[in-house]
């Protein structure tokens, strides 16, 4: 069902400040039930010139990017060329390791394979005193042009075809790698017998109607890297680029649509492209605080395109200039992140809402839970809770309230069976998503909990001041045990004979 409550307008305006208080570069589409509800462009065509950023305005985006090699291999696997148990010696019986590392850990970027780029070119130049005396723009240029010049698949594996695996299959990301990428591309090629490029005409972009994306590096933008979080420096583009699609905001849209809708494979192949690992990545996107995220880049230019299928909600920031970076409150912030959180904020409400443990699968993003300004007095944010709850790991247990796969919520409960003690330690919503219902959902599972371990009684202090949280907690059915200057203990029986 659509979500009435959410205030595009609203939003809209908050993406267009945002812009501009980032001075950023670009285009953002928001999709909601196959209607956009926000497209705007912004900054430069060529900051340089001074030629501004239009609707007809081209990129550039890489054949090679993980979102489309995702897409192109889980067709493979949806038509049974090839299977996630696979070992690569199938495929690829020359490289002498092939037999020890599946598909699935080529997808989830798990393999232990040495990459010839920053494991060996890079490493070279690091040692090269003419490289290192150039400046720090000029490096970076030659580093950036290193990088995506046309390299043949038998060309990087005669380069690592006689180094050992950096480590065993399966145990370590390695998601950086170059040389991942190009066994992916081979694979693909291998099998389909078909160029990456034609296949992804045939396969992706045809059925979309993705008639402007076509290979080419002939954009009408000027692209643009970043060096030390916030140094832009202008990237002439490299004509030989084997792997440069020009394409345009319009055929992004289409490519989003498609996601959303889940078209260009099955369904059953979807759940499969979207299955997360532990550290949140999955073969075609990756999870970015419950919302899966396609990407590319290609010499400064990038697209993230963030999407989900449950809720018909996708939108994308295509740009010519890498982000830059600053750093406020210990955390790292850019244009991208916070248009993003803005968007999480004014979408998210209670739909499948669950409590789950604190663990290596919502850490990040439970970390980043934080209330707002005038509740600092009342509530510690999320690192402090859980540092609290860490410091006593036998009696205070943390957990997670997660809208879809979304971190919403903090919680932290003391349960000390021995001393019959049961105590609700901290309730943290975020301050994006209060005032929504999250609190009450959250805190009725607790009492759950607690009554599952036995508690017969619960306790929970609160401020005086927190008049909302008195609310909340008295809506529950706490009743106030002791009032002093500046706090209370609330108490709750769950049992009418105690």
């Amino acid at each position: 069902m659509k979500q009435k409550r959410i205030d595009f307008e609203k939003l809209s305006r908050r993406i267009d400040e945002l812009a501009e208080k980032w001075d950023t570069s670009g285009v953002v589409v928001v999709i909601s039930y196959d209607e956009i509800v926000h497209s705007n462009t912004y900054g430069w065509a060529d900051r340089e010139k001074g030629v501004r950023m239009s609707p007809d305005s081209t990129y550039l985006i890489s054949s090679k990017s993980p979102l489309l090699l995702g897409l192109c291999l889980m067709q493979l696997i949806d038509r049974k060329k090839i299977s996630l148990r696979d070992t690569l010696d199938r495929y690829i019986p020359e490289y002498r390791h092939a037999a020890r590392i599946t598909i699935r850990q080529l997808l989830y970027h798990t393999t232990g394979i040495r990459d010839y780029f920053y494991g060996g070119r890079m490493v070279d130049l690091s040692r090269s005193e003419q490289h290192q005396a150039l400046s720090d723009e000029d490096r970076f240029r030659m580093e950036s042009y290193a990088y995506q010049s046309p390299i043949t698949f038998a060309e990087a594996h005669a380069m690592i075809a006689d180094a050992p695996l950096d480590c065993e299959p399966g145990s370590h990301i390695n998601d950086w790698s170059a040389t991942n990428v190009l066994f992916q591309k081979e694979i693909i090629e291998r099998v389909s017998g078909m160029s990456l490029v034609d296949y992804q005409r045939r396969y992706l972009f045809g059925p979309l109607g993705m008639t402007e994306t076509v290979p080419g590096s002939d954009a009408t933008t000027v692209s643009y890297g970043c060096i030390k979080e916030t140094v832009l420096v202008r990237l002439p583009v490299v004509e030989e680029m084997d792997h440069a699609l020009r394409t345009t905001i319009d055929d992004m849209v289409k490519l989003m649509r498609g996601l959303v809708d889940r078209r260009l494979m099955s369904k059953k192949a979807w759940t499969a492209a979207l299955r997360y690992d532990r550290e949140g990545m999955g073969i075609v996107a990756e999870n970015v605080n419950g919302i899966a995220c396609g990407e590319g880049e290609i010499l400064g230019y990038e697209f993230n395109l963030y999407f989900d299928q449950d809720t018909k909600l996708a939108y994308i920031h295509m740009t010519n200039e890498i982000q830059i970076m600053r750093r406020w409150d210990d955390e790292w912030f850019y244009f991208r992140k916070e248009m993003r959180r803005a968007i999480e904020e004014e979408t998210t409400y209670p739909r499948s809402t669950r409590l789950r443990p604190y663990s290596d699968q919502n850490v990040w993003d439970a970390m980043n839970l934080a209330v707002d300004d005038s509740q600092k007095s009342f509530v510690w944010d999320a690192k402090p809770s859980l540092c609290f709850a860490l410091a006593k790991r036998r009696v205070r247990r943390p957990y997670v309230l997660m809208e879809g796969r979304r971190a919403v919520a903090l919680l932290v409960l003391s349960i000390d069976k021995k001393r019959s003690f049961y105590n609700v330690d901290i309730v943290l919503v975020d301050k994006r998503y209060q005032n929504r219902g999250f609190g009450k959902i959250m805190l009725s599972e607790a009492l759950e909990i607690l009554k599952r371990n036995g508690a017969k009684r619960i306790e929970i202090g609160v401020s005086r001041f927190n008049t909302a949280a008195q609310k909340l907690y008295l809506s529950l059915g706490f009743r106030p045990a002791a009032v002093y200057e500046g706090g209370m203990a609330l108490r709750i029986d769950l049992d009418s004979s105690s």
